[in-house]
């Protein structure tokens, strides 16, 4: 491992990080704003979240808003589109998505009638090189992939649709980097505002959500997935009391902080 793989990497708690314990891990990180809504009951965080919302339309010109397929951020899109149905939807295809993925995401479009879904990737597939370079799965790599295949063309589509907000699905519990983000996280480079309005909920809620609203099913989390990303750093989660982000690989998640720095979700 070369000396800028060894700096990236967080080795604190990897003996518990994919363990329950996690979980509670990540709540004791939270600003004490987002932590006193964890427990509130779902009722009261969906009416946060709709007014977390309502606040970013009325504060920015321009929102958008990512979506992956994944169960986080359909929940965030269908809370969402009743504000404004031709938000700019961005959807970052790294060419290594599921299948399934991109299936239920063409499902899922012709469904809820998306009017502005925005695909994008980076100019060309630069997986075997990164791996040549630095070591396949290793921390540079990890690196390296995620900011050219994911974190550019997420960048570059913000920059080009001119948001000066971006709504993003993602929740305090699921790691401690996120734990420690605030409901509103000033961007820069291009300048613009994360919107955070699932940073309060559990898993429990998200599935609670789906089933109140009878929303369809990823069929990933079916084959044994609890947390969804590409096929490069994704595997079943085959302990149902681990934490849910287990099977996205020990690598990937002691590069977090790294990858957030670079505008990663």
């Amino acid at each position: 491992m070369d000396k800028d793989s060894k700096e990236s990497m967080d080795t604190s708690n990897l003996g518990d990080r994919f363990t329950a314990k996690r979980t509670d891990r990540c709540i004791e990180l939270m600003k004490p704003e987002v932590r006193a809504l964890i427990d509130l009951p779902l009722e009261k965080k969906i009416k946060k979240s709709q007014e977390i919302i309502k606040e970013a339309f009325a504060k920015y010109k321009r929102v958008g808003i990512g979506f992956s397929g994944g169960s986080d951020s359909e929940v965030i899109l269908h809370l969402t589109l009743p504000f404004k149905h031709d938000i700019p939807i961005i959807f970052v295809d790294t060419r290594y998505e599921f299948p399934e993925t991109l299936q239920f995401i063409q499902e899922l479009r012709e469904s809820w009638n998306f009017e502005n879904f925005n695909m994008v990737r980076a100019e060309k597939d630069r997986k075997d090189e990164f791996a040549s370079q630095y070591g396949y799965q290793t921390p540079k790599f990890t690196i390296q992939f995620n900011d050219y295949h994911k974190i550019e063309p997420m960048m570059r589509a913000i920059a080009y649709h001119k948001l000066d907000a971006f709504i993003a699905g993602i929740r305090g519990v699921e790691h401690e980097e996120r734990a420690q983000e605030t409901l509103f996280s000033q961007r820069h480079n291009p300048d613009h505002v994360r919107v955070h309005p699932l940073l309060f909920w559990q898993k429990a809620d998200i599935l609670a959500y789906m089933k109140k609203h009878n929303l369809k099913t990823n069929p990933m989390y079916l084959k044994g997935y609890t947390s969804l990303g590409s096929t490069i750093d994704t595997t079943p989660n085959t302990d149902p009391n681990a934490h849910e982000r287990a099977g996205r690989g020990i690598v990937r998640e002691t590069v977090m902080k790294k990858l957030r720095e670079l505008g990663y979700t």
